[in-house]
Parts: structure tokens; sequence; C-alpha cells
């Protein structure tokens, strides 16, 4: 996993493996015990292959033996006491050596079994055999970290710090120990240091992400998260770090009936490139009230996000509606919406796209839009950004031309320990190159949504005032494409993800709005429920 730092969780258990035998062995006892320790010695050097980090007892069985046949069972046993008095005397001084790797190497092992207990054990004697060395510092920070005591794992990392002030691993690891402890400023403090010497580190390039995450500084912890995959793009914690879906939680999500959102995580692999495909399926129903013929609709959609690297995304969707009216055919429509995302330049997204629909209406049938615009992402408390859309329906009087523009600004207004509330405000100009028979030809709006991510839950609550007539909203997504002037509309949603890769939500909104020749002001009452899943 490169310089990636892994922590599994705690398992406390006893290791089934015998610890290697620490020290001499003592002279004490009768001489019968001294034979039957030799001669349990002896087959047990028989039984295993010799090993370089063996106690003195091994391998003096191990020479005897290479060097003498296997002893009678009445003389055997004497031959062996004699043997293991001069095997001691020979092998008594690399014992601490090899004591002491024996010790450091047992506790890696246990630390990558998870016997976290034994671990610190382990690296604690080996510490013992050489105080002055690094090594089981560096080791008794992973079992600490893994277990739970924090504060000990700080205290050890600036420790060595103190005389080795330029050293990696201990500023890591100190690191992941703050973090730990939610000392985020301090954390980051640690990194930024790091960094200067090691700038382009893998694990300290995605310790800071971690970080910055942890302090809600998403568009920071996307840059460095994304940097850490660049320079390890096989590294599965980084991959599964840009797929979390928090990680985009600064980015407004859109209003129209079906939107995957922002998401820009990687979930899979097309070849050598990072993907993830965001699907959204939506249906619902509509009812109208004070209306002069419609009565009631159907409807429902799929919508698609396509991100292909860390610099392209494509979007689709196609929405369909039925709409029952009094007294006249059923009207169907279907909407075919396309467009390409660009975060080729740091801190922006550009986007491009087309809108055509379909339905039993000869004034609107055939329509086409596009759109196109610009956003700045660059900064963890706000987003600002336009879009342009033009829309053309060739049956419509002598040939309706409509073009708008929609200025946008996001904020973060607050954020806590697993929440972050959030305000986007839209503004709408809308320019007819006729008058469709509301006197008058431009039409301004305003909305505004307030948003608040707690947790797995996202609510939300939405409202707009002004005028429109033939708008598009949602990002292109939605056309408004009947002779109506709206005026006024306000809803509220919520969302509950119930995986990390999937989530439901549940959308009311009302729309008040005049109808061409209409005298009165009626009112449209959707319900949606979608259910959004990535792969």
């Amino acid at each position: 996993m490169g310089s990636k730092l892994q922590i599994p969780r705690p398992k406390l258990q006893r290791s089934s493996k015998a610890q290697a035998p620490k020290g001499t062995l003592p002279l004490g006892g009768s001489s019968a015990n001294l034979i039957a320790k030799a001669q349990r010695t002896q087959r047990s050097a028989e039984e295993q292959p010799l090993s370089p980090f063996a106690s003195p007892r091994v391998l003096c069985a191990f020479a005897f033996k290479l060097t003498v046949p296997a002893p009678r069972p009445r003389l055997g046993a004497w031959s062996l006491v004699i043997l293991w008095s001069l095997g001691f005397g020979l092998w008594s001084f690399p014992a601490r050596a090899a004591d002491y790797l024996s010790e450091v190497r047992s506790g890696w092992a246990e630390y990558q079994k998870g016997n976290h207990t034994n671990s610190l054990a382990h690296y604690r004697a080996a510490q013992a055999e050489k105080p002055r060395s690094l090594e089981p510092k560096l080791g008794l920070l992973l079992p600490l970290l893994a277990t739970g005591p924090f504060t000990a794992a700080e205290a050890l990392a600036r420790e060595i710090l103190r005389d080795n002030k330029t050293h990696y691993l201990a500023h890591l690891r100190l690191a992941t120990a703050l973090r730990l402890q939610n000392k985020l400023r301090a954390a980051d403090s640690v990194l930024v240091r790091a960094l200067e010497l090691y700038p382009s580190d893998t694990g300290l390039l995605y310790e800071r992400g971690l970080v910055k995450r942890a302090q809600k500084q998403f568009a920071a912890a996307r840059y460095y998260l994304g940097q850490a995959e660049l320079l390890d793009p096989d590294n599965d914690a980084i991959f599964a770090a840009l797929a979390d879906p928090k990680l985009f939680a600064d980015l407004a999500e859109l209003t129209a009936p079906a939107s995957p959102g922002f998401a820009r995580g990687v979930g899979f692999r097309l070849g050598d490139t990072p993907a993830r495909l965001d699907a959204t399926f939506y249906g619902g129903w509509i009812d109208y009230q004070g209306t002069q013929v419609k009565d009631s609709a159907k409807l429902w959609g799929l919508a698609t996000w396509l991100g292909l690297g860390k610099s392209h995304a494509i979007e689709t969707a196609f929405d369909y509606i039925e709409v029952d009216r009094v007294g006249l055919p059923r009207l169907k429509q279907l909407d075919v919406t396309a467009a390409y995302n660009s975060f080729a330049v740091a801190g922006w997204r550009l986007r491009a796209g087309a809108h055509t629909l379909a339905n039993g209406d000869a004034a609107s049938d055939g329509a086409w839009g596009a759109f196109a615009g610009a956003e700045w992402l660059g900064s963890a408390k706000w987003s600002a950004g336009c879009d342009a859309f033009f829309t053309r329906y060739e049956d419509f009087g002598t040939g309706l031309e409509v073009l708008q523009l929609a200025p946008k600004f996001g904020r973060v207004l607050a954020t806590g320990a697993d929440w972050t509330l959030r305000a986007d405000t839209h503004g709408y100009w809308v320019n007819a190159s006729e008058d469709v028979g509301f006197a008058r030809r431009n039409f301004f709006s305003a909305e505004e949504r307030l948003t608040l991510f707690w947790d797995r839950w996202t609510f939300a609550a939405f409202g707009w005032t002004g005028r429109q007539a033939f708008a598009a909203r949602g990002d292109g997504a939605t056309l408004f494409n009947l002779p109506e002037k709206h005026t006024t509309g306000y809803g509220a949603e919520v969302k509950r993800a119930l995986s990390d890769r999937a989530a439901v939500s549940f959308r009311f909104n009302r729309e008040e709005f005049r109808e061409l020749g209409g005298t009165t002001t009626s009112a449209a009452h959707t319900f949606l429920t979608m259910l959004g899943y990535t792969f």
C-alpha cells in the first residue's frame, strides 16, 4: 500500500504462536529435568527448520543433531546435558541481538494479524533490549493508534521528533494521532511542516486529505486526495476516500426532478481511467388545482452522471410525463438532455449541453435548446457561476426564441462536527423574442435554497418568487414549454443515504401560475420519490 498507514480495528485475542524465548536457560533444577528439557529441544529441532532468530537451546540441539548420531536411550541423555552446557557458553553472547530481532519481527507479525495487545508487548520488549533504537518506538505507534490510546501515541511521536525533527514516519503518525483526537488544526500544522520536506509523498497527501475532510474543507480535501491518487492510482484507500459521497457535501444539489448531483469521486475503472456512474430513478405525480384543462399528471425518468477521471463528466436525463386533460386527449411528452462537464481548469466547472422534447402539442413539439455555463468551485466556503440557455420553438407563433441568463451564488453558512448548512441563490432573467400574450417579453425572478447536510440525512427547503415564462430550470433538464406565467413556488425535500452507494429521497413542491387567457391563479402540487445509486 506504499506509504499508507493501515490501522485495522483491534481484535483482542491471544496469539496462537509461541513467543520467542528470552534470556538464557536457568541452571537450577534436577538433572532429570535438564535431561527432559534437552530431549524435548532435540525433538523440536528435528521437526522445525533452523531460524536465524532461534534461541541458544534450539541452536545447540541443532548442532548436536548435525554432528552426533542419535544417542541410545541409556547414554544420549547425559551427552545432551554436556553439549547443552557447552552450547550455552558458545551462544549466550548473540542471544540479545537475536532476541531484539525476534521481538521486532513478532511485533510486526502480531500487528498484521490484529493482535494489538501482543504486538505492544513485543515492541516494548524490543525497546527494552535497545532503548536508543527508533524501530520499536515507531512500531509501538501502530498498535497504539489501532487500540485507541491516541494521547500515548501522540506523546511517543513527539518524543521521536524531539531528537529527529525531520523524521517522516513520526510526522505522519503524529498527524494521524492528532486527527483521531479531533485536534484537526494541530494535525494540519504537522502535515504542513512534513509536506515541506516530502512534498510528493502519497501518505502525507492522503492524510492531509483526511484532515481537510474532517475540517469540512471539502475542496481542499478533494485536491490533496486527488494529488495522492495521481501519484498512486492503485491505492485502494485513496480510491475509497475519493468515492465517499460526503466529500462533495459542500456542492449544492440541483433542483431538477432527477439529478445525481455533482459527485465526482471514483467508483470503478475503465481501463486505466478511474470512473464513477451515478444513476437516479424517479417517479411521481402532479395534482392541478384551478386549471382550465389540466387535471393530473404522472411522471418518471432517469438521470445519469458519468465521471471520467478527475476532469470530465457526462450527464444524461430522460424525462417522461403524461398529463390528463379535461375534454382533451392525454398529453404525452418526452424530454432528453445531455451535457458535458469539464473540471480541467483548476477550481472551475465548465459545462455545455443540449435539450430536445417531443410531445402531442403542435406549438411546442420538436422544440430544442442549448446551454452553457461556468462555475467557480475552488473555495471551501462559497461558489459562484452563471448559465446561459437558448430555446427555440419552431411552431409557436412566428418561431419563438427564448434567451435566459441564470447567475448563481452558494455559500456555507455554518459547519459542525457532522453537519453543514448551505444556502444557494439563483437569479433568472428570461427574454422572449415576442409577446406570447402576457403583455411583456422580459421576466425576472429569484430562488433561494437552504440545505442541511447531517450525517446520512439531507434536509432542504426552497422557494422562488417573481415572474417566469418558458423558463429552463434544473440546469437545463426541465423546460416549461406551455404558455403559462409562473409567479411563485416553494417546497421541501428529505434524503436518506441507505448505504455508501444508495440514497432515497422524497420531494414536495407547490407551483403557482396563470394560464394564457386565464383570469385566476392555478397551482400544481408535485410529489416525487427518487432512488439514487452509485456504480
